[in-house]
């Protein structure tokens, strides 16, 4: 398969929908990803999930079911003498979603669904937990619920009494929320993915970057400007280069926009991603009263070299992995994570009565294999 089937519009109309989880960015309809992921995967493992939901599951009484249809309970880790049982209601779901699209867009998918499950199954509030990009779609639901703040506009996926409900802040509807290995201030492997053939999860695809680029969350996962709007991002000769990442000049004297930076749809592309993506990170850095309402336990990791910064010689950027740790540069490139995601950027949310931080050992993708952590996430369920 080649790999610009993954890539999405960049036109005029796509920008102006920007937001809308209605708009078929990528040639097929946005709407029915969820629920068509759900049933091509749900004999599969739920990646960075899975051993928390096996736990929940065998240990704590849960059902899975398809949020949907919570009477449908017809997945591998549930018993079988109630896969066929169409009278009791599930009570754990898995929300599939489009990785590639806004964060906004994500959110008003999520509202929709946390909205929908409570009116079927009768529940006044739910427990989310959110692994990787993940958390910070949950964050964002807890905060703003499906509304595009970045835009002011409404999520459109509902009318009348359930519109006001999904538009509205989710954290009233939020028992208890977990982020695990959650890029909550960006992640330089966005960056990388931007950058070269290497995409936001780590597999080397060759011809890849030209898609990443369509991609509104690759710009969204980047590293956090810092007071000034820079980032210390390079590694070079003399020293730590102060980037101003979201300034489109940056990127197009730097040569690294892929194609002819001066066509005007890639241009503006680009401007509206860098303004997008800097106003996102303002509305999830701001105190929140509303976010801080919610009891939430985060979690990062310190014991994986985690790319934080690339190597600038010559003009050219390049990105150490972890097989070259006895590069002399290497130490200055990376930092304590999980291999993905930083440690600061993981617990990278403001102190509060209501925070639970956790440093646990382990890669991006296997926090729940440690009991420590599914035990503390149990704890939290049952409050």
């Amino acid at each position: 398969m080649p790999f610009s089937v993954l890539a999405l519009r960049t036109d005029a109309e796509a920008l102006a929908n920007l937001g809308d989880p209605r708009f078929p960015t990528g040639g097929s309809r946005p709407l029915t990803i969820p629920t068509r992921l759900d049933r091509a995967l749900r004999h599969t493992e739920v990646r960075g999930l899975q051993g928390l939901i096996d736990r929940l599951v065998h240990d704590e009484g849960y059902l899975r079911g398809d949020p949907e249809q919570p009477l449908d309970k017809d997945y591998p880790e549930n018993p079988e003498s109630v896969r066929s049982d169409r009278t009791r209601l599930a009570s754990l779901f898995v929300v599939y979603y489009d990785w590639r699209r806004d964060i906004a867009e994500s959110a008003c998918l999520l509202a929709n669904r946390v909205a929908r499950i409570r009116a079927r199954t009768g529940a006044s509030r739910v427990y989310v937990v959110g692994h990787s990009l993940g958390g910070v779609v949950a964050r964002y639901y807890a905060r703003y619920g499906g509304r595009d703040v970045m835009r002011d506009r409404d999520c459109p996926l509902a009318s009348g009494g359930p519109a006001a409900l999904i538009n509205a802040p989710g954290a009233p509807a939020i028992g208890g929320l977990v982020t695990l290995g959650a890029p909550h201030q960006g992640s330089a492997q966005a960056f990388r993915g931007l950058m070269q053939d290497f995409n936001l999860f780590g597999v080397l695809s060759v011809g890849l970057r030209d898609a990443v680029f369509t991609m509104p969350i690759a710009w969204q996962l980047l590293p956090f400007g810092e007071a000034d709007g820079s980032v210390p991002l390079l590694i070079g000769a003399n020293g730590t280069e102060r980037v101003p990442l979201y300034e489109p000049q940056s990127w197009i004297q730097r040569g690294w926009v892929p194609g002819d930076p001066h066509d005007p749809e890639r241009r503006k592309f680009l401007e509206t991603m860098l303004a997008r993506a800097k106003r996102l990170h303002q509305w999830l850095q701001e105190p929140s009263a509303t976010e801080d309402a919610v009891p939430r336990i985060v979690l990062g990791s310190a014991c994986r070299p985690t790319p934080a910064r690339a190597v600038a010689e010559d003009g050219k950027v390049a990105f150490l992995s972890r097989s070259e740790s006895d590069n002399p540069m290497f130490g200055r490139v990376t930092v304590p994570g999980d291999g993905v995601v930083s440690l600061d950027s993981a617990l990278g949310i403001p102190a509060s009565p209501t925070l639970t931080t956790m440093n646990v050992c382990t890669g991006h993708s296997a926090y729940v294999n440690e009991p420590s952590v599914t035990d503390r996430i149990a704890r939290l369920l049952q409050r």
